[in-house]
C-alpha cells in the first residue's frame, strides 16, 4: 500500500515550522508557560496558545515533554526532547528490544527499543490526562506529535500507544519528526503504515547519523515516510519506502558509509537551544 493510498497529502512548507516547535522542547520550565524564548518569537510558532511544561517527578530518569495549541495550524502540539548528550547516547547506544503483545489487529510480534519505551512510560502519567482535557477542548483539532532524535522515537512510542488504547482516533494524529533513530522492528513499521494516521512525516537531513541507528542488522526498521533533505539542500519527497517496513534505498541511505553527526542538529539552519 503506497502512502498516497493511505494518508492525506503532506505540506511540506510547514516543515520548518514543526522543526521549530520541535527545538523548543528542549527548553526548560518558565518558557513553556510564557511562550518566551528566541524560537517561541519565530513568526510561524508566535500564535501557540495553553503551553504546558510537563516533566517526569523523578530526578533519577529526568525526561521532559509539553503539550500546546497552534489556533493558526488547527493543531494541539505533542513534543518530547531529545537527548542533551547525542555523542554519549551515540557512543552507549543500548540496542535491547521489547516486546509490545497488545497490539491489536498488528502481529504478535512486535518489539520496540526498550529506551525509547521507557521514556514514554515515565511521561505518560504527566502528559495523557493534559492531551485529554486538550481534546476535549478543541474537539476539531488534529493532534501532532513532533519531536527530533530520541524526542521523535519517544513521541512515535506515545501516538502508538495513545492511539492503540484509544485515547484519540488515528485519523486526528499526525507524525512528524526530524533525525529519528529506528524505533522497533520491522513488524513495529508495519503496524505503524497499518494504523491510519491523518499524516507521517520522517525529515532526515543530509548524512544525519542518527536515522541509521540502530543499525537494520540488529533487526530494526523505520516506518514510512521519509523526506531526505539531500545535499543540496533540496527537499526529496518521493523516497520509495512503503508502509509494509521496506525502507528507503534512494534517500538517505545512499549515504550509509560517510554520515555526519553536525548534520543531526543542523535542520533548516536552526540551532537547538
Amino acid at each position: 500500500m503506497t502512502l498516497s493510498q493511505q494518508q492525506t497529502p503532506f505540506n511540506t512548507s510547514l516543515l520548518p515550522t514543526y522543526y521549530t516547535l520541535a527545538a523548543i522542547a528542549y527548553h526548560k520550565d518558565n518558557v513553556f508557560t510564557a511562550w518566551d524564548c528566541p524560537l517561541c518569537k519565530s513568526p510561524s510558532v508566535s500564535d501557540i496558545i495553553d503551553a504546558v511544561y510537563l516533566p517526569t517527578q523523578t530526578s533519577e530518569r529526568p525526561e521532559q515533554g509539553y503539550i500546546a495549541v497552534s489556533p493558526s495550524l488547527k493543531t494541539i502540539i505533542f513534543s518530547i526532547d531529545g537527548t542533551d548528550d547525542l555523542d554519549e547516547w551515540i557512543s552507549n547506544l543500548k540496542v535491547w528490544k521489547r516486546r509490545w503483545s497488545n497490539l491489536h489487529e498488528c502481529s504478535s510480534n512486535v518489539e520496540v527499543h526498550s529506551g525509547f519505551w521507557s521514556t514514554w512510560m515515565e511521561l505518560r502519567g504527566r502528559m495523557e490526562p493534559t492531551l485529554v482535557s486538550y481534546l476535549q477542548a478543541f474537539p476539531s483539532y488534529s493532534v501532532t506529535f513532533v519531536g527530533h532524535s530520541l524526542g521523535g522515537a519517544a513521541t512515535l512510542v506515545a501516538a502508538v500507544d495513545l492511539v492503540k488504547r484509544r485515547v484519540l482516533s488515528a485519523n486526528r494524529a499526525i507524525l512528524v519528526s526530524f533525525g529519528q533513530p529506528r524505533v522497533g522492528n520491522i513488524e513495529f513499521a508495519q503496524c505503524v503504515g497499518a494504523m491510519g494516521f491523518k499524516q507521517t512525516a520522517r525529515v532526515v537531513n543530509k548524512k544525519d547519523v542518527v536515522p541509521h541507528l540502530p543499525p537494520i542488522f540488529l533487526g530494526y526498521a523505520h516506518h514510512s515516510h521519509e523526506y531526505w533533505i539531500d545535499l543540496y539542500d533540496a527537499l526529496v519527497t518521493n523516497c520509495n519506502d512503503d508502509t509494509d517496513g521496506v525502507e528507503a534505498d534512494n534517500c538517505s541511505r545512499t549515504l550509509d558509509a560517510d554520515l555526519s553527526v553536525p548534520d543531526h542538529v543542523s535542520y533548516y539552519n536552526i540551532a537547538l537551544p
